[in-house]
């Protein structure tokens, strides 16, 4: 399910920023692996880590740096995947990365960032892969069903159709007798016999 219209919208409402405090737990961002500021100063590492954001769709915690680098080719949190917005539809271009390396290259180095992207751009294309296997199967059960409704080799109209008990000279009364015999209750054996 879809929580934001865009990755704007997203980081305007859907993104909650973390200030330091001692009831918060060490924790290392799930992108890039180095701590995050949750705890003050003077117990974390300030120049390793980096301001912390929580996705407030699921919950998760990341590095603001990170997440956004990750938001700019990616539209699901790297945590649990839920998608965070509608994606663009856009492929990845080379300018894309370009971005991302020189936002978060300095500081991660080069290639941690660039391993980090191919991961990203490598689970698009095994979920593209996969939704397109959804649509060809959901397709062909389609065919296949349509092909039994045509295979049956007739069709209803309205004629077909009662609409009261009348029409079929029902009196309404329960008739059990079977005097004349005109209803014979055969057994199974009997009728394989015949």
């Amino acid at each position: 399910m879809t929580v934001f219209a865009s990755k704007e919208a997203l980081t305007s409402l859907g993104l909650e920023h973390l200030q330091p405090s001692h009831a918060h737990l060490s924790q290392d961002c799930t992108i890039c692996t180095r701590p995050l500021a949750l705890t003050p100063p003077h117990t974390a590492h300030p120049t390793k880590s980096h301001r912390a954001v929580r996705i407030v769709a699921c919950g998760h915690i990341h590095g603001l740096e990170c997440l956004s680098a990750w938001l700019d080719v990616g539209n699901s949190c790297p945590t649990c995947k839920r998608m965070l917005f509608s994606a663009s539809g856009n492929a990845i271009t080379d300018q894309d990365v370009a971005d991302v390396l020189e936002i978060l290259g300095p500081r991660y180095g080069q290639r941690r960032v660039l391993a980090a992207v191919a991961r990203i751009v490598a689970k698009g294309e095994v979920e593209g892969e996969r939704l397109r296997h959804l649509g060809e199967l959901e397709r062909e059960r389609l065919r296949v069903q349509d092909g039994r409704v045509k295979s049956a080799g007739f069709t209803l109209s309205g004629e077909d159709f009662l609409e009261s008990g009348d029409e079929m000279g029902w009196d309404g009364e329960d008739d059990d007798d079977d005097d004349e015999g005109d209803f014979g209750v055969m057994d199974v054996e009997e009728d394989d016999r015949k």
